[in-house]
């Protein structure tokens, strides 16, 4: 499934410009924000040296350095046939697909918000809606007691499903998918506001964006120019989206405190995620050094239920790892602002050495990825997006493999197979039979 050229040329889906450029301004900022604003605005002492930076500019320089190998290799690589562009399935496997993970994660929607309103009753609904202070910390709570190894977790199969389900409105029309997509993104914005998980509506909505950009785009006219400032128009919705769901979370609290602004308490509690992010992580790198195990980089095979652990600890790793950095954080740092970044994790892994290699590969794999999605492959039509959903969270936290991501990966890689065998499909019904000889 080729994409024209022109709608590959969105300068800000390059994965160098959506890491390298936010890494180095928000180390820089982390660094030049003096001690007496972390304890100000965010209550906690400043960890984060010219050490930390130094080592911030050399993962930008690394990750650049795999961007540009990437390039080289990939107009190395040999061209799939352009046939497929010829081939017009009828993508009823995928849509049967779609509807099933549609199932499982309504399922897994429905299993896991029974067993939180099973403890609290409906009351609570109105209660997070009019703002009673201790509403939504009550459903934060539950949230992590009622989830369901195997089950919760299968709500992460909506990530794919909503990419499957925008690959399929833009081959077959919306109508044939718009209740399903409007019915998961429902249970979705439910979660963000009542669970306090607004990372739930940002992973299903940009990486569905990315795809339809690619597909569909603006083809001419203002509103094509305009993309190109997407990036400051996603600042800002990303500061209304968290606004909006501050206010249900803990605006209710601080205004009690004296808070009298909420857009400038939201501004500084935004900011502090990414600042405190790389405070955190520079004070586990202090703490822990280089631990020799890659127990974030590889989270989601520690974290796999019932044999992740064994297979772990047969491999030298152990579970103290994880407890020592809740303690650090919790005597050291401030609980509310607790990521650990998706930046020193790599050198508490690997070491500074093999940390600085481990960006260059990943920076070669993403830009690739990236290169397969300019040329429409559908691999790289389903992966990329999900990739540089990531990518765009990197300071706060290594998602791409974390056990979140497990499920969304599965299904993927189910999306992907069916989506190529049915355009195997529609090529061999192409093809004319071959005449009997006479």
């Amino acid at each position: 499934m080729k994409a024209r050229a022109t709608r590959a040329a969105i300068w800000w889906l390059n994965p160098f410009w959506i890491l390298v450029i936010p890494l180095v301004l928000v180390a820089c900022v982390t660094w030049l924000i003096p001690e007496a604003d972390y304890q100000l605005y965010w209550r906690l002492p400043k960890f984060f040296t010219g050490e930390d930076l130094a080592l911030c500019l050399w993962v930008a320089f690394a990750f650049s350095i795999g961007c540009l190998l990437a390039v080289f290799l990939d107009r190395g690589l040999v061209r799939p046939s352009s046939a497929e562009t010829l081939a017009a399935p009828s993508w009823t496997m995928l849509t049967r697909l779609f509807y099933c993970g549609l199932v499982v994660t309504v399922f897994a929607y429905m299993v896991w918000f029974g067993a939180i309103l099973k403890q609290t009753g409906l009351g609570i609904i109105p209660a997070v809606l009019r703002g009673d202070s201790g509403a939504i910390y009550e459903l934060i709570r539950l949230r992590k007691d009622a989830a369901i190894t195997g089950i919760t977790s299968l709500t992460q199969v909506g990530i794919g499903v909503g990419l499957a389900g925008v690959f399929l409105g833009c081959q077959l029309g919306w109508k044939k998918v718009r209740w399903p997509l409007g019915l998961l993104f429902f249970l979705t914005l439910m979660r963000a506001v009542f669970l306090a998980e607004r990372l739930a509506l940002i992973e299903l909505m940009l990486p569905g964006v990315v795809l339809w950009f690619q597909l569909r785009g603006l083809r001419a006219g203002f509103a094509r120019h305009l993309v190109n400032f997407a990036p400051l128009i996603g600042v800002v919705g990303l500061y209304s989206l968290f606004t909006f769901s501050e206010y249900f979370r803990s605006w209710g609290y601080y205004s009690e405190q004296g808070e009298t602004s909420l857009l400038w308490f939201t501004l500084v509690r935004l900011s502090g995620y990414y600042v405190t992010s790389m405070n955190n992580g520079a004070l586990l790198w202090h703490e822990l050094g280089n631990l020799g195990f890659p127990y974030t980089t590889l989270d989601w095979i520690w974290k796999f239920p019932v044999i992740g652990g064994m297979v772990r600890d047969s491999l030298g790793g152990s579970d103290a790892p994880a407890a020592l950095v809740s303690v650090i954080v919790l005597q050291d740092s401030n609980p509310e602002f607790n990521n650990p970044t998706g930046i020193f994790s790599t050198f508490t892994d690997y070491g500074v050495a093999g940390g600085l290699v481990f960006w260059v590969f990943y920076g070669c794999m993403l830009m690739l990825f990236y290169r397969a999605f300019q040329r429409g492959s559908i691999a790289g039509l389903m992966l990329y997006p999900f990739a540089f959903m990531a990518l765009t969270d990197q300071i706060r936290l290594f998602y791409l493999t974390s056990g979140r991501t497990f499920a969304a990966w599965a299904f993927l890689f189910a999306v992907i197979f069916v989506i190529r065998r049915e355009i195997k499909g529609a090529r061999l019904r192409k093809k004319p039979l071959p005449t009997a000889p006479r």
